[in-house]
This record gives C-alpha cells, structure tokens and sequence, in this order.
C-alpha cells in the first residue's frame, strides 16, 4: 500500500457531514507511515473545508469528479481538466433532448445556472441562459430534473450525451442530478495523473467508494473498497466491502492495514 484514495460523502463522512474520530485516527497513522491520503470528490473547491481537521500532511484533493487535482493548503490547482467551449455547447446541445432539464455549470469560481434549475436558491450563484455562463472554464456541467429520480435521469443523460462526454451521477434527493465532465474525465483519470507524479503504480493503491462516480477509480485502484452503504450498482462487483461510512468503516479498514488498530 503507497497511497490510499477515498470518496467523502457517503464514505469518508458520517451521515451529519463530518468525518468520524476514527478515520481521523487512520488518516494520521497512514501520515506517520510515509502513505499518503487523498481524497477523491465530487465536491466543488468551495465545499472542501470540512477536510481542515486533516492537517497539513494531505493536502491534495481530488476535486469535482476529477476535473480537478486542488491543493487546498495551496488554495491553487495542481492539476485542471476543464471543456472546451465548443464541446460544452456540444453537450448542452444534445441535453436539450431531454424535455424538464435544466442545466447547471460548475468552475473554480464557483456555481451558475439557468432560471428554473431545481437546485435554486444556491447562495452567491450566477443565474442566466446557459450560453452566457459556458465561458468561464467550465470543470463540471450538470443536469437537474425536478420529476426524475437520479438513477433514470443518469441513463437518459448517457444516452443523450454518448461519447461527446463523462456522464455520472451520486446520491439521491428531491430531483434528479446528473454530473457531465469533459470527455474521459472521472476519479480515475485524475488518480492516475496524480500516481504519475508521485511514482505510484496502481495495483499499490487502496481506494474507497460508495457511489457510481467512484466505479472508474474503483476499478483502476488495485485494492478497491465499498462501504456496506454503497449505491447498489457497486455491491456484487467483487470489490472488498468494509463497514458504513456512520462506523467509520474506512478508518477502521486503514488501521487494519497499516496493522496500527
């Protein structure tokens, strides 16, 4: 084991949002044993400050499914995987065949998108017509659907999009949401990048995840984990199964490995 990766909601995070005592504990064991820790997230930059009680020693993050490697110490990306423009309008284009949607863009910056998007009132968002919000870099599109749960709207999305764009999705609420990257950019793809840099081979990886935004970094990882809360479409796969993200599952499995339970 050279590096452990781990989702966040769902997985590294307690059901309230914050990161239990033990994967806390496991996290600076792994520091204390030369391993480094990196998060791997669907999170904007903006939503990272739960990671603080982290300390200095991991300091990179996996950010918006991969778009970006963020060094939060920093506040800078390392790495950025962004759209180009006309293949953003590309994928909006072929979106709009899906009647109800709405369409969200996510950059550095921060969040816009068009009137009507479900997600609205989001505090400090741009809200105008979609062609006006494609030209600051756009990291992540998303889709939103007020009357499809987020399993549907993922296939519809894929089919729409095809190889024009990543398509993923993660969790549930009250309306369907889709997140659209640029074209082969998941979890996976930054992972990689960042292993390159740090001259780490895959099958030394240990990964966590729970959701299927995580299947791509889960299936490059030589030692993937699910936690017992996984999204169904990830249980049955072979991947090894630790306890719920509420016990803390990941921590413990750390602990287990670096035989510092």
């Amino acid at each position: 084991m050279k590096l452990i990766v781990s989702d966040l909601d769902g997985t590294f995070l307690d059901d309230s949002g914050r990161i239990p005592e033990v994967n806390l504990r496991a996290v600076a064991a792994a520091a204390r044993a030369g391993v480094p820790f990196v998060v791997a997230t669907g999170r904007p930059v903006r939503w990272l400050d739960v990671l603080a009680p982290l300390g200095p020693e991991q300091p990179l993050v996996i950010a918006s499914n991969g778009a970006l490697v963020w060094d939060r110490l920093a506040g800078e990306p390392v790495v950025r995987s962004e759209f180009a423009l006309e293949a953003a309008r590309e994928v909006v284009a072929r979106l709009r065949g899906i009647d109800g949607l709405s369409i969200g863009v996510e950059t550095v910056a921060g969040f816009s998108c068009e009137p009507g998007c479900p997600a609205l009132p989001v505090p400090g968002a741009t809200v105008a017509a979609v062609d006006e919000l494609l030209g600051g870099g756009p990291l992540k599109l998303l889709g939103y659907h007020p009357g499809l749960g987020t399993d549907e709207l993922a296939e519809l999305a894929t089919a729409a999009v095809g190889a024009a764009a990543t398509v993923t999705h993660s969790g549930t609420g009250r309306y369907g949401l889709v997140e659209i990257s640029a074209p082969g950019v998941t979890k996976a793809s930054a992972l990689r990048l960042l292993c390159e840099r740090l001259g780490v081979a895959a099958a030394d990886v240990v990964a966590f995840g729970d959701q299927p935004n995580d299947l791509a970094m889960l299936a490059w990882s030589g030692r993937p984990h699910v936690v017992a809360n996984a999204h169904p479409s990830l249980l049955g796969r072979g991947f090894a199964l630790v306890g719920p993200s509420t016990e803390g599952g990941v921590g413990r499995r750390i602990l287990d490995l670096l035989g510092d339970s």
